[in-house]
């Protein structure tokens, strides 16, 4: 893969630029296999490290690519959950359960609907999170970074979507744990990571956090409703 200066973003020669004097930082374009298979296992042996290392890289490619699988496993799981949970509701409803497997299910559009709103959710997410961290608390980082930070931390929860997949035709009860942890999880290292994304103080992590799911629950609560 190619190798540029973020100063000047010039090709690397030998590790160096040849235009800024001692630049050893550098950002990787293009994509590796290796490399993303690298970064998957990481999360699993050193998921802190790993994301060090993927989120100062700005390796956009591999973050881009995370996310878009993370945004079609949650979408399949969508797709094949809504059947089941139809029949979950007919069981403790007391429903015909012929009448529930009866009920035609648009996948294709539970599917690509599922898909967009997730990949925008990521868009959202991340701009939230460059307008909190640097503008707020003036922070230094940049929108390419955050989403290249919130595609390397996906990798627990697509991991744990595909387990809930699974679980979800031996026990809807431990589907939902599996996905508990999952979730749980994923944050705690979402918010280990963020100190390499955004130079803020570590004191103020908790806050940024705080303030940008304060704004996606008002928007989901308040503002998407009155949309539609």
């Amino acid at each position: 893969m190619a190798k540029f200066c973020t100063k000047c973003g010039s090709k690397l020669v030998d590790g160096k630029c040849p235009n800024c004097e001692n630049k050893t930082t550098e950002v990787t374009t293009g994509f590796d296999f290796n490399e993303l298979v690298s970064a998957v296992k990481g999360m699993f042996t050193k998921p802190v490290d790993t994301i060090k290392e993927v989120v100062e890289t700005e390796n956009i490619t591999i973050g881009g690519i995370l996310i878009a699988i993370n945004a079609v496993i949650i979408a399949l799981f969508c797709c094949l959950g809504s059947k089941e949970l139809i029949g979950v509701f007919a069981s403790a409803s007391g429903f015909n359960s012929l009448i529930a497997t009866s009920i035609e299910i648009p996948y294709a559009r539970i599917f690509f609907t599922t898909l967009v709103i997730v990949l925008v959710t990521y868009a959202i997410l991340a701009g939230l999170f460059y307008l909190v961290a640097d503008k707020l608390f003036h922070g230094n980082s940049s929108y390419k970074k955050m989403l290249t930070y919130l595609g390397i931390t996906s990798v627990i929860l697509t991991v744990t979507m595909l387990g809930t997949i699974i679980f979800m035709y031996v026990s809807v009860q431990l589907m939902m744990l599996i996905l508990l942890c999952g979730i749980v999880l994923s944050n705690v290292y979402m918010i280990q990571g963020f100190r390499y994304t955004s130079d803020i103080d570590k004191n103020k992590i908790g806050y940024t956090y705080g303030i940008v799911y304060l704004i996606i629950l008002i928007i989901t609560m308040f503002i998407l409703p009155a949309m539609f």
